[in-house]
């Protein structure tokens, strides 16, 4: 026996030794997703059902559970009680989310339930799984057809969620990235950045480059870049890519929720929301670039004394033309004054002027009908621009404006016009 165990502990040795521990071995825990008591499906329906539960699990939208019972478990009367009390434990979902979901079929009984952890409530009502209920599970079912009804049911409850989920990807962020700030980056780069394409969706975004990162804007009006036609809150969505190519994404919006893109669920004005925050920290991800940026700001932004655009004298330079797309010279180079309410063209009084600071709105009365060569669109008795005046590249941009609505302009059309300062 002595030897016996000798020669037990020498080819145990000899096999722990002579093996080589794989390095980083996963090991997978295999969790059983489909219950079949009633053997209503196949196994190939089972690795149908259960692959697409699995990917459902991996993109972190709800553990599914899909359990079949018959009268031995309960009866139809308390069949409902029944996947309550006793069948919720088989989808927990993911701790702190409550994202679980537990689909209970008796072919027997005739009857099915559909039980929803606390976090899939809110993104899947108790109306929206009734209606999935009746619409994709039972219509199959009615015929026997188990397998293919639970396949409709499952990729609508699926669908469904994916689109909820998207609706609520993002963090409320405005502790420490705040509105004051996000507007106050808003109009450094609508004032001292360039035009450049960021992606197809609005091209030309309004971008400035920082050391180490860019900023983009995004518009609520398609081609505002373009035409120069600033409206500061029409910029409510703000992107930070750093140079390693990682992108943050936030959402401000000042006075109403615009019917455009970005804009999700119960967000409120005066918030700032990050878009799709993942594992990410506003603390440890965003702060350190929003310091950068403030700091870089401070380096660069004129001093708080700057003057105004119409503390200047312009010459008229150039002309956009939106279908060109492209700036072109222009030979009447006009001048254009503004002394306390008048406006001289060319060094003569020509008329009067006024301006509308929140809405970047410059109007021009002319006396009598005199005219200079940039006054068109001319509505009652005025003519309206949108007026940009970049300080760092000392040019005033307007934009003839040709119609309104109530106290709104809202049409944007001709060319951009273009000034430089006259230097003295």
């Amino acid at each position: 026996m002595r030897y016996l165990l000798i020669i037990l502990f020498h080819c145990l040795i000899s096999n722990t030794f002579g093996q080589t521990a794989p390095e980083n071995q996963q090991f997978l825990v295999k969790r059983v997703r489909i219950i079949d008591y009633e053997k209503i499906f196949t196994e190939k329906d089972i690795q149908i059902l259960d692959s697409i539960i699995n990917i459902c699990w991996k993109n972190a939208i709800a553990d599914i559970a899909i359990v079949t019972i018959d009268g031995r478990h309960t009866d139809k009367a308390h069949f409902d009680q029944y996947v309550f009390n006793n069948l919720t434990g088989y989808a927990q979902g993911e701790y702190g989310k409550n994202n679980g979901i537990v689909i209970a079929i008796s072919k027997q009984l005739r009857q099915m339930r559909i039980e929803n952890g606390y976090g899939i409530e809110k993104i899947m009502s108790d109306v929206a799984t009734k209606k999935i209920i009746d619409e994709y599970f039972i219509p199959k079912f009615k015929y026997d057809n188990y397998f293919e009804g639970t396949l409709n049911g499952l990729n609508a409850i699926i669908s469904h969620l994916g689109k909820e989920i998207q609706q609520y990807d993002y963090t409320d962020a405005s502790s420490i990235f705040r509105p004051s700030l996000f507007q106050k980056i808003r109009g450094f780069v609508l004032e001292n950045g360039t035009a450049q394409t960021f992606r197809s969706l609005d091209s030309d975004n309004p971008s400035y480059n920082f050391t180490s990162l860019d900023v983009f804007l995004g518009p609520a009006r398609k081609k505002a870049f373009v035409l120069k036609d600033f409206l500061e809150t029409d910029y409510y969505e703000m992107t930070i890519r750093k140079s390693d190519g990682k992108h943050y994404q936030f959402i401000c919006f000042d006075e109403h929720v615009p019917g455009q893109t970005f804009i999700k669920k119960n967000m409120q004005v005066h918030r700032v929301y990050w878009l799709e925050p993942g594992d990410q920290l506003i603390s440890q991800d965003v702060w350190p670039l929003l310091t950068q940026i403030e700091d870089e700001m401070t380096q660069h932004s004129p001093s708080s004394n700057a003057k105004k655009f119409t503390d200047y004298h312009w010459k008229m330079k150039q002309e956009f033309h939106p279908m060109e797309r492209k700036y072109m010279n222009v030979d009447h180079n006009e001048t254009i004054a503004f002394v306390q309410n008048d406006i001289f063209i060319n060094g003569e009084k020509k008329g009067a002027f006024e301006i509308e600071e929140n809405k970047r709105l410059l109007s021009l009365k002319m006396d009598g009908k005199k005219r200079p060569s940039f006054a068109i669109f001319k509505m009652e008795d005025r003519y309206y621009y949108r007026y940009h005046f970049n300080k760092t590249e000392r040019k005033l941009y307007l934009v003839p404006l040709d119609e309104k609505e109530g106290h709104d302009l809202i049409s944007v059309e001709g060319c951009t016009f273009v000034f430089e300062i006259l230097e003295p």
